[in-house]
């Protein structure tokens, strides 16, 4: 073609596209699609000094698997992506994490011979899309591939596929997880080389039983703590086993790594007890004095083996918490390896919020100030207080249970974290940010005429931003009388105040996620 002179150069300019699409500050979808056109207009031209090849095509897979990534992880840390180019004409069926995982595998299937490194850049994109469907969208590839003759699954193949059921909500994950890795070490044994469990297997096991554990605790009962309990000293085994295995053999493929550490870690954090939390932190210091030990960089800490430590505090709700809390803070802030970021001080806030101190409003308000001050001084975005962080220190208000000057105090805070987010360039409201608030003014003002003026100005507030979730309706319910109920809602609402949320505008809700 007359824009590139080589195939190695039109490759070059393909994977340098896919590159973008791992980016916040790109618009992700418009960038996977530009690489796919190029490669589609390339194949089709009949002049060509080249045609497009196997290095092509994955590039382009890569470019739908860094797009997949992305809006995934955009839609968990509630970051907005930047909008395309309004001037192009091209029409891009592509709006969710399921869809481009989804138009990567099409691309897959319709190609005549694709290798095992395509196959593994596309079960890579299921299994960080973290959507339903991606163990199934998986186990269909798997078959594919044992179904073509010219490509053989090995350890990464599996190990993806390991992945995608350990990020599953599915209630067998675990299960199908442990069958997945009886199933490697039987090909290996076998003699299929090819197929080879590692530390990296073990990780991914260990972060399944992190997502079991975390459901047996969703379910509030004692029996499910105590199932998460065996989920995590399960995973200590597994641990222990990888640590043995080590030890007897000397292979680096099998050494602990503080990767390895921080799952296990992870699984304690979703106990959510107090041994827990502390078998949590006897961990990192386990891990820690093996790096002081042995000055592996496999064993060097970072902020996240800390942020999930801080985590694990963060669900309990034991007096102790919160100084523990802010000696794992002051002690990462020692190392540039280690600083809080803004995972971290979200954990801090959520454990100040189940706190019983009646100053919480205000340690959540300076732990706030302290990440402004911070991007101040580095311009380190990661560090900025996002949505779930102002949401959470709301919260932290909402739960003060001190005197009624402390109540007036923490509803002060509350109002001002509010309008400091209105304010903020990186975040922005939304729906649980009102239905929060609203909470708070339940809480902490006495009921009565100025408690229903309060409350009307917030939810009008959220009527107006598109941001009314049944929470919010349900704890304006709470804020105030009947008849202010009725104001609220435009006269929606029963004599009683009672309501039917689905009959509420839709644009009332039009930005709900």
């Amino acid at each position: 073609s007359a824009s590139f002179q080589s195939l190695n150069e039109f490759n070059a300019h393909l994977e340098k596209i896919a590159e973008h699409c791992g980016s916040f500050h790109e618009p992700v979808i418009a960038r996977a699609a530009e690489c796919q056109q190029l490669w589609e207009e390339e194949q089709d031209r009949e002049d060509g000094r080249f045609q497009p090849d196997l290095i092509s095509l994955r590039a382009v897979l890569t470019a739908w698997s860094r797009c997949t990534q992305t809006l995934a992880k955009s839609r968990r840390d509630h970051k907005t992506l930047p909008a395309p180019d309004t001037n192009s004409d091209t029409i891009i069926d592509v709006y969710t994490p399921l869809d481009a995982a989804k138009r990567g595998t099409s691309l897959l299937l319709a190609y005549p011979n694709p290798d095992l490194l395509c196959y593994n850049v596309v079960l890579d994109a299921w299994s960080k899309s973290r959507v339903p469907e991606a163990p199934d969208a998986a186990e269909r590839l798997l078959k594919r591939m044992m179904e073509d003759e010219d490509v053989e699954p090995d350890t990464v193949t599996y190990n993806l596929l390991l992945d995608t059921w350990a990020n599953s909500n599915k209630e067998n994950s675990l299960d199908k997880v442990m069958q997945i890795y009886k199933h490697m070490n039987s090909i290996h044994e076998a003699g299929n080389k090819s197929v080879s469990p590692s530390i990296r297997t073990i990780n991914a096991i260990l972060h399944a039983h992190a997502k079991k554990a975390s459901q047996y605790t969703k379910r509030g009962d004692p029996n499910g703590v105590e199932e998460a309990r065996k989920c995590a000293d399960d995973a200590y085994e597994i641990l222990k086993d990888a640590k043995r295995r080590y030890e007897e053999t000397k292979d680096p493929d099998w050494q602990p790594d503080v990767a390895s550490y921080t799952s296990c870690i992870d699984v304690y954090a979703r106990v959510a007890t107090y041994s827990a939390a502390k078998r949590a932190e006897d961990l990192l210091h386990e891990v820690k004095d093996l790096h002081t030990a042995t000055k592996s960089y496999k064993y060097k800490l970072n902020y996240r083996t800390y942020t999930t430590v801080i985590s694990a505090w963060s669900r309990t709700k034991s007096d102790q918490s919160p100084t523990r809390v802010e000696a794992l803070l002051k002690e990462m802030a020692q190392d540039n390896a280690t600083k809080p970021n803004a995972r971290t001080y979200t954990a801090a806030v959520q454990c100040w919020a189940r706190s019983r101190d009646p100053l919480k409003a205000k340690r959540v308000l300076k732990l706030l100030m302290d990440m402004r001050e911070e991007y101040k001084e580095t311009g380190k975005e990661d560090v900025l207080p996002t949505t779930i962080t102002y949401n959470n220190a709301i919260d932290a208000c909402a739960r003060c249970q001190g005197t009624e000057q402390q109540k007036t105090e923490a509803m002060k805070i509350a109002f001002a974290i509010f309008k400091t987010i209105e304010m903020d360039e990186f975040a922005s409201p939304d729906a649980g940010t009102y239905s929060t608030l609203l909470r708070a003014v339940t809480f902490l003002m006495p009921a009565g005429k100025e408690r229903n003026k309060v409350s009307l100005a917030v939810f009008e507030k959220a009527k107006k931003s598109g941001l009314v979730e049944f929470n919010a309706v349900r704890n304006l319910r709470r804020c105030v009388d009947a008849e202010a109920m009725k104001t609220a809602l435009e006269g929606k609402a029963e004599r009683n105040g009672s309501f039917d949320y689905n009959n509420l505008p839709p644009g009332w809700s039009r930005n709900v996620n």
